[in-house]
């Protein structure tokens, strides 16, 4: 029976990829900071771990990884956005240690749920299809959330340029605004428009695909909500070579 961890396995997104995991057979151990949100995910399914990213060292994380030998290890942990100094103790430094711990463990492959938008709007210019929209929407998209921005583009650079020395097989998976919306399983993948949501359950459902297609190894891109299949969503990205945060760092 094939195996995943999940980092930060009590949000909506790692919820519906709990349960859409175990209807295939997966074992999934779930990684959460508190003990009250253990009955809810097991009765996902999950087997929960209570462990603080924020507090665990490398070592602490590499012995956990280590515990569960997963196939696969999913991050979908984060503080939220709301408090900027446990926004870069989680989803910067919290990520960076998840991804040395894989590494420690000898855990190949790796899957990040991220944001679209992340990348060095400074230094590297906007993408080539951004239209007048999606500016507005980066513009104020950096304003509102601009420490969860900054802290998801430092854990995606340091995931892709320190990866020589790690060696995992990542994807990093780069959905627009998040809904609770009932999922679709329809999408539109790669050089995307940020004005578009996706729900969720989507979500989780690209992840989970992208499990299934080894040929998004290496790869970042984007996802919102749209009519493509979600296989076919991505085998197209994975065809076309859409790698959206390719040249952004």
């Amino acid at each position: 029976m094939p195996t995943t961890l999940i980092f930060g396995g009590s949000g909506k997104v790692a919820r519906h990829l709990t349960q859409q995991l175990v209807a295939l057979n997966y074992t999934v151990h779930s990684i959460i900071r508190n003990a009250s949100q253990s009955a809810d995910l097991e009765a996902l399914g999950a087997r929960p771990i209570v462990q603080s990213i924020e507090d665990a060292s490398v070592a602490d994380l590499t012995a956990t990884i280590r515990s569960c030998t997963p196939d696969v290890v999913v991050w979908a942990a984060g503080a939220g956005g709301g408090n900027p100094q446990r926004t870069q103790t989680v989803d910067h430094e919290g990520a960076v240690k998840s991804f040395d711990a894989c590494a420690e463990a000898g855990v190949k492959r790796f899957i990040t749920v991220s944001a679209m938008d992340v990348r060095d709007r400074e230094g590297k210019g906007e993408p080539e299809w951004y239209n007048d929209a999606d500016r507005n929407t980066s513009k104020r998209m950096w304003g509102v959330i601009g420490p969860y921005m900054e802290a998801k583009f430092a854990a995606d650079r340091n995931l892709v340029q320190e990866n020589g020395r790690r060696g995992l097989r990542y994807t990093i998976v780069r959905p627009g605004g998040l809904t609770t919306d009932k999922g679709k399983g329809t999408v539109a993948a790669g050089k995307v428009h940020l004005k578009e949501t996706i729900a969720r359950e989507d979500v989780a459902s690209v992840v989970v695909e992208c499990i299934k297609n080894d040929g998004t190894i290496g790869m970042a891109f984007d996802i919102v909500g749209g009519d493509v299949s979600i296989a076919d969503a991505v085998q197209k990205v994975v065809d076309e070579k859409a790698d959206t945060f390719e040249g952004r760092y």
